[in-house]
């Protein structure tokens, strides 16, 4: 099924025949010829190439002419960019200066013998070339190829009936639907009379399926005047469907054709009735069309509809009245299931081949919740009730099992032939990552670059935003889907539908080649692009990739391969190369000579061990992009860094021993990513080689105190580089205001001077450090000056100032519309926070604040709050630390999460009048004695309470049972703390109890206990005073786990588990008083998990442990007076883990 998108690669040889350096070679090497009949015979080729490519599928011999194109014009390609590559290492050897143009007669640099060996080749790769787009104009090609599309929209023209019955898993969806079409006033934009619900979604996902099921639902019948479906498809033609909605409206044939007379009859049939118009598959995503079209429904009567299918989240968003299109997702896994067996089985008769079931369930997992896949995997299994054939399905791939025109991935490739040539090479480069694989944008986008996949067409834009472009179309499309970074919620990141995925592998051919499974036979002279997924031998992989001689990409993918160092041989064996990704690798040392890889636009060492690179690599004159985020050991990059002139990102994220940049590295004019630089003291060092840098992203500038002056920050231009994060960075600060010594250079401040003055200077040097209007993060880090300058970042999102230590006042920050995090730490010199902090005049201050936290504020006294103004009113997180003199603050009206630390004790008064705390964190107040009683009064929504280090504190108040919404409480370190109160038991939603480190503790409350009826989660930890546990455990129904640790006075009363039905884990550690199991832990038959520990009084195990029939694990240590385990011990058949160790005088078991 594999295809072929020639078009890019074509028009990528054409465009490099065409350049004035080329034409120059072909005078000189008799390359003439050759040129004139390409340029000639491409552009025709070009033209009709769209044909070729749908012909592809029918058609062998064009599939056969295309194969032997795309080899010829691959390997013209390769030359051509060696080519290229050989004349810029002449003209760098020659002194020419990149703004040379050529001119007269000769080449104005000294060509070398290489120069002329590869043209030589060329010339007989473009005689091959030039013969092969001849044998192409003798297939009889169109221009368009409409063909193919108006037989597949013919083969999925859809109608309106549905047979319910056969539909699984989409009741809520219809509900949803429905509801959004009985609603008689429509939430958003209106297009006229009519509003229009878009459903979108991939292939094969059941958008007309859930039409149909809408379409035909009882609660419509009177609702709407006309019910109307049409079938859309590729072709959105408005005449059309006019004629269409017409005939179904009015039950009669429509004999006009003229536009005119369409309109007025479409009018006459709709006007004034509620209607129901349902337009399945859209693909078009002209909106001046769309538009034109939508305005004929102006006449419909109040509360008419149009449901929308299609592919596109572009078409959704632009026909859509809605807030938003209706996502449909995949079903879930039972839902697939159950389609799964109605399909491959008959009524019942899965029930005699119970050894399929197993193995069906295993198939369908193939299916990644698309309903069509089940059933066509279903369908294909229907009257085949072998074991060695569903074994067969379940291992195979789905590209290689879906034959059927009318299957899962027929019904995909209708996206994919949607695509331009363009798009589909981008789309089936994406066949080299392995399912479920997490990519950035920005790493996909610049890895097309590198390979030549993102077309200019003559346009000045960057080829990343073109390529940001390619990207968002195949993201509209559905075929890429945006998820968040398992590590990182505020990071996104994308991955591909494993059908999607499916489709990629069937549409790549034989250049592209994923190591999965297993290493590779046969030939690999065609394979361009490879990718290492699965954990093979370093050596194994490497004599594997040597038969690739013309590859262009190798990316490894898997982290557990370990190169540590590649054999020079790989390196001059892939000469072509223009991708090595090498990330995670282990690699230690990477050799480079000069004149290898001269093709290598995109290399990347992130994560790996290297610790420095070779010098060689400032010859790789077309690398564009160096990755080298996460080398910890990387100590210098090479000095000769600034003759990379094509280098446009250079990734240096975490490279934290660099402690220098290489001089002059503004030179590399092109360079629009670098995430870090470290000012020095020399010239070639300095803030101004950022001077002209059309920077972007994120740029942390540190040492900032090597410079010199005002003006050579000024110079740095940061307001014209588009940053969307700027962290600025002083040295050692503290050793900055503590150095005395004249004459010396003092750290964090301008080289020779001190003092008053010398902070002003440096006050100057930040304001001429002020970033781009459309900054989103700022952090600045150990400013030595004594006031921070008025910047304008009307987007600003988040800010943080850490060890300012002089500035003595706050900046204005109120009026910040988009502000949502605000860290301030170690402001040693700020004693009020006063109404500057608010900024101008406003009816709401701190808008958009979230989160905000202090941290490390010695001397600050007072914080004012603004009269009459509504301030923080979305403030959310607050976190105040280490404020000792701090004695109140604001109200912040709705905060939820507050924590308290080290702080005057009078701070947590302050939250008394707070009525929407959820969650509240006391630490480290060791002059606290008392909890306020109001604190806990008007706090009825709180859910979360940690009370820790709080070492005087003797008692909570009564008011604790107040608290009816808490779920978690955590006391800890509170050595004084005697005695829980009794109205603990009205705490009835309280899920989990932590007690720790409270050695003032004797028991716990019985009553108190006992009333706790949503307990799960109990834990007592190094409660060394503690003598007896409530009786009240044995009403904690609910309970789920239980750990007692480190109580080593403590005594266990037989009754005390009795009523534990729901317990799943018990654990006891260094516990010497228990001599026994309580007997009431014989009843409870949910037990999962068993954990005794340095247990000295334990003598022996009860025989009734052998009747936990649900045990999974069980582990005894250190109990050194154990003698004996309970004869029947090994009929514990639900164990998965059992672990006995010290435990000595166990002699058998």
């Amino acid at each position: 099924m594999a295809e072929l998108a020639l078009s890019p690669l074509l028009q990528v040889v054409f465009d490099r025949l065409a350049s004035p350096l080329l034409g120059k070679l072909r005078d000189l090497y008799d390359l003439k010829k050759n040129f004139e009949k390409l340029q000639y015979s491409l552009p025709m080729i070009l033209a009709f190439l769209e044909d070729a490519e749908e012909r592809q599928v029918a058609d062998k011999a064009v599939k056969i002419w295309l194969n032997k194109l795309k080899n010829v014009a691959y390997d013209s390609d390769d030359l051509l960019d060696e080519l290229a590559a050989e004349i810029t290492l002449c003209e760098i050897r020659s002194n020419i200066t990149r703004g040379n143009k050529v001119s007269g007669l000769l080449l104005p640099f000294k060509p070398s013998r290489r120069i002329f060996d590869v043209a030589c080749e060329l010339q007989e790769k473009l005689m091959v070339l030039d013969k092969i787009t001849g044998e192409g104009l003798n297939l009889n090609f169109k221009k368009k190829g409409k063909d193919v599309h108006e037989f597949l929209a013919r083969k999925r023209e859809t109608v309106s009936f549905v047979v319910e019955t056969e539909v699984y898993g989409r009741e809520e969806d219809k509900k949803n639907i429905l509801g959004m079409l009985l609603l008689t006033t429509c939430h958003g934009k209106t297009n006229g009379g009519i509003s229009v619900i878009p459903i979108v979604g991939i292939g094969g996902l059941g958008k007309t399926t859930l039409a149909q099921l809408v379409y035909n639902d009882a609660s419509l019948v009177g609702y709407f005047d006309l019910k109307i479906w049409v079938c859309v498809s590729n072709d959105f033609d408005a005449k059309k469907l006019i004629k269409a909605i017409i005939v179904s409206a009015t039950r009669r044939v429509c004999e006009f054709s003229e536009m005119d007379m369409l309109q007025m009859l479409l009018r006459e049939s709709l006007c004034s009735k509620r209607c129901l118009l349902v337009l399945d598959d859209i693909w078009n995503e002209d909106q001046e069309e769309w538009d034109r079209f939508r305005v004929l429904f102006t006449g419909c009567a109040e509360g008419s509809k149009m449901l929308v299918t299609t592919r596109s989240n572009e078409v959704a968003w632009m026909v859509g009245t809605t807030s938003s299109p209706y996502h449909l997702n995949v079903l879930s896994q039972d839902d697939c299931w159950d389609l799964f067996k109605n399909r491959a089985f008959g009524r019942g008769e899965e029930e005699k081949y119970p050894n399929l079931l197993p193995i069906g369930k295993q198939i369908i997992k193939k299916c990644g919740g698309v309903p069509l896949a089940a059933k066509t995997l279903g369908s294909l299994l229907r009257f085949k009730r072998e074991e060695r054939e569903w074994l067969f399905v379940q291992r195979s791939e789905l590209y290689n099992l879906d034959k059927s025109q009318n299957g899962i991935l027929p019904t995909l490739k209708l996206s994919y032939s949607h695509l331009p040539p363009h798009l589909k090479r981008c789309f089936a480069y994406c066949s080299l990552f392995p399912k479920n694989y997490e990519f950035k944008k920005e790493k996909l986008i610049r890895l097309w670059m590198a390979e030549g996949l993102i077309m200019g067409n003559g346009e000045c834009r960057p080829l990343e935003d073109v390529g940001n472009d390619y990207f968002n179309a195949l993201l509209w499309m559905s075929l890429f889907q945006e998820v968040k970074d398992s590590g990182d919620d505020s990071i996104t990141v994308y991955k591909m539908h494993d059908l999607v995925h499916d489709l990629a592998q069937s549409v790549a051919g034989d250049e592209f080649l994923k190591l999965e499974f297993a290493l590779p036979k046969g030939n690999l002279a065609r394979v361009r692009h490879s990718s290492v997924v699965c954990k093979f031998e370093s050596s194994a992989i490497l004599s594997v990739m040597l038969k690739a001689t013309r590859l262009r990409t190798l990316l490894l993918l898997s982290p557990g391969v370990n190169f540590q160092e590649l054999p020079p041989s790989f390196i001059t064996s892939f000469m072509y190369l223009r991708v090595l990704d090498l990330s995670g690798s282990g690699i230690k040392r990477l050799q480079i000579s000069a004149g290898e890889l001269m093709c290598l636009r995109y290399l990347d060492l992130s994560n790996t061990s290297i610790q420095e690179l070779p010098d060689a690599i400032c010859e790789l004159f077309n690398l564009q992009m160096l990755y080298l985020s996460g080398c910890y050991h990387l100590v210098k990059l090479p000095d000769r860094i600034s003759k990379l002139v094509n280098l446009r990102h250079l990734d240096i994220t975490g490279c934290e021993g660099l402690t220098h940049m290489p001089n002059e590295i503004g030179r590399l004019v092109l360079l629009q990513t670098l995430p870090k630089y470290i000012v020095g003291e020399g010239s070639a060092q300095s803030l101004m080689e950022l001077s002209c840098l059309d920077l972007q992203g994120e740029l942390t500038i540190s040492s900032l105190e090597n410079v010199r002056n005002a003006k050579e920050a000024k110079n740095a231009n940061l307001k014209e580089k588009h940053l969307h994060v700027l962290g600025l960075s002083w040295g050692n600060n503290e050793v900055a205001l503590n150095t005395k010594s004249a004459g010396k250079k003092v750290p964090g401040l301008p080289c020779g001077s001190g003092g008053s003055d010398a902070g002003l200077e440096v006050d100057d040097i930040l304001a001429c450090l002020e970033p781009h209007p459309n900054l989103r993060k700022l952090f600045i880090k150990g400013f030595p000056g004594f006031k921070f300058p008025f910047w304008v970042l009307p987007n600003l999102v988040a800010l943080a100032l850490i060890n300012c230590k002089r500035c003595e006042s706050l900046p204005a920050l109120g009026h910040l519309p988009f502000l949502e995090t605000l860290y301030l730490q170690g402001m040693d010199n700020i004693k009020h926070i006063s109404r500057e902090f608010y900024g101008q005049d406003s009816q709401k201050l701190f808008p958009s604040l979230k989160e905000l936290t202090l941290r490390e504020f010695p001397n600050l006294e007072d914080w004012c709050g603004m009269d009459n103004t509504e301030v923080f009113p979305q403030l959310r997180k607050l976190i105040l630390e280490k404020c000792p003199n701090l004695m109140a603050v604001p109200l912040f009206p709705s905060v939820q999460h507050v924590e308290l630390q080290d702080c005057h004790p009078s701070i947590i008064n302050s939250m008394e009048n707070s009525t929407s705390l959820s969650n509240l964190v006391i630490h480290t107040f060791p002059g606290l004695l008392l909890l306020s009683e109001e604190l806990l009064k008007n706090d009825g929504s709180l859910t979360s309470l940690k009370i820790s280090s709080c070492q005087n504190l003797h008692s909570l108040p009564s008011e604790l049972e107040k608290l009816t919404a808490l779920k978690s409480l955590s006391i800890s370190w509170c050595e004084e703390l005697s005695c829980l109160p009794q109205g603990l038991q009205y705490l009835k939603s309280l899920e989990s109890l932590e007690i720790s480190e409270c050695h003032g503790l004797f028991s716990l409350p019985d009553d108190g206990i006992a009333g706790l009826s949503s307990l799960k989660v109990l834990s007592i930890e190094n409660c060394k005073n503690l003598t007896s546990l409530s009786t009240g455990l044995q009403y904690l129904n609910a309970l789920e786990h239980l750990t007692i640790m480190y109580c080593p006075n403590l005594t266990f009363s037989p009754d005390n588990f009795h009523n534990l039905l729901s317990l799943k884990s018990f654990s006891i550690l260094c516990c010497p008083g228990l001599v026994s199991l309580p007997e009431g832990l014989q009843h409870i038959k949910a037990l999962h998990r068993l954990e005794i520990r340095s247990c000295s009084g334990l003598r022996n195990l009860p025989g009734w442990i052998t009747n936990f029939s649900s045990l999974r694990s069980l582990a005894i240590s250190d109990c050194h007076n154990l003698t004996s385990l309970p004869e029947g011990f090994r009929h514990l058949t639900t164990l998965q883990h059992l672990s006995i160790e010290d435990c000595p005088n166990l002699d058998q078991w």
